[in-house]
C-alpha cells in the first residue's frame, strides 16, 4: 500500500506484555516499556477486536530491563547481560522451588529485589485455563496472573508467605500429579466447560489437607471468579505468526485471550515480543 492508503498509526512503542484489567469482557491495553525516555501512553485494545489491525516491527529491539540496544531477547525482553545478572531473570522466577537465597556459595542476585518481590504473600491457586492446573502468583498480583494466562476461572486456595514457601507447595503438587503448566494452542480454540474446576480444587484442598498445610485458606476465601475474553471468532487450526520472519502481521482482529491476539491469518503471543519497537496500524485508511 502506498504511505496514503495506510490505516492510521494508533499506538508506536517498545512492547511489553499487555495491561490487562478486569472486567465483562476483559480489557486490554499496548504498554510502553521504554527506558530513559516518557513512555507512549497506553493504548487500549479491546476496541478494536472486529477491525483491521496491522502490527510493524521497525527492527530495533531494547532490552526492558537496561534499555540496551540488542539483537535477540531472552524471558521477558532481556539483553543476554541482563539474563545473566539481573534478578529478574534467575533460574528461581520460573522455579521457585530453586531459590537459593542466603547461600553463601549462590547468594541472591539483588537483595532488595527479593525482599519486595519474593518475600511477599503469594497465593496457591487452582485454575482452568486450556484444562486444570494449579499455580501460583504474588497475592497483588491477583487477579491479573490469571487473565495473562487466559484462564476462564480460577479459584485461591492457600495463602503462603514467599515465592520459595508457594513454590515448594506447587513442585509437591505436581510431583503428585497435577498438572501446572497451560497449552497455548488448547486455550485459543475456546473456552472450557466450568464445570470440572470445582471437583480438581476440591481434590487439591484433600491433599493440603493430608499435608496439614497450615496456610490453606479458609472455605469461605475459596471463591471462584470467572473471566470472559474478548473474542468473536476462535481460530479452527492455531498457527503463530512470527515478528523475526515477517516483519509486519495482522488483519482483522478476531480476538485476544491471555497476552495473545488472535487474527484470521494466525495468533501472536505479544509476550514473546516485548523488547521490539512496534507500530500499530488500525482501521481504515487515512481520509
Amino acid at each position: 500500500m502506498s504511505a496514503s492508503t495506510l490505516p492510521p498509526v494508533v499506538w508506536s512503542g517498545i512492547l511489553r506484555k499487555m495491561r490487562v484489567v478486569d472486567g465483562d469482557p476483559v480489557a486490554y491495553h499496548l504498554k510502553d516499556a521504554v527506558i530513559g525516555a516518557p513512555p507512549a501512553p497506553d493504548h487500549a485494545l479491546t476496541p478494536h477486536v472486529g477491525e483491521p489491525l496491522w502490527l510493524r516491527h521497525t527492527g530495533e529491539i531494547r532490552c526492558t530491563l537496561c534499555g540496551r540496544a540488542t539483537k535477540k531477547t531472552f524471558n521477558d525482553g532481556y539483553c543476554f547481560p541482563c539474563s545473566q545478572s539481573r534478578a529478574e531473570a534467575d533460574i528461581c522466577i520460573v522455579r521457585p522451588e530453586l531459590c537459593h537465597h542466603g547461600q553463601p556459595d549462590h547468594p541472591c542476585r539483588d537483595e532488595a529485589f527479593a525482599q519486595s518481590q519474593c518475600f511477599q504473600p503469594h497465593v496457591l491457586y487452582v485454575s482452568l485455563t486450556s484444562g486444570m492446573k494449579v499455580g501460583i502468583t504474588r497475592r497483588v498480583n491477583v487477579p491479573a496472573r490469571w487473565m495473562d494466562q487466559g484462564a476462564v476461572a480460577a479459584m485461591p486456595l492457600a495463602l503462603l508467605p514467599d515465592r520459595r514457601a508457594v513454590g515448594l507447595l506447587e513442585k509437591r503438587l505436581s510431583d503428585e500429579g497435577f498438572a501446572d503448566r497451560t497449552h497455548w494452542t488448547r486455550m485459543l480454540k475456546g473456552d472450557p466447560q466450568l464445570d470440572d474446576l470445582a471437583p480438581f480444587a476440591a481434590r487439591v484442598v484433600e491433599r493440603l489437607v493430608a499435608w496439614k498445610t497450615a496456610e490453606l485458606l479458609p472455605e469461605a476465601e475459596r471463591q471462584v471468579r470467572t473471566f470472559r475474553y474478548p473474542v468473536r471468532r476462535w481460530p479452527e487450526k492455531v498457527s503463530s505468526l512470527n515478528l523475526d520472519k515477517t516483519p509486519e502481521v495482522g488483519g482483522v482482529l478476531e480476538g485476544i485471550k491471555g497476552q495473545y491476539l488472535i487474527f484470521e491469518s494466525g495468533v501472536i503471543n505479544l509476550r514473546k515480543y516485548s523488547g521490539y519497537r512496534l507500530e500499530v496500524r488500525a482501521g481504515g485508511p487515512e481520509g
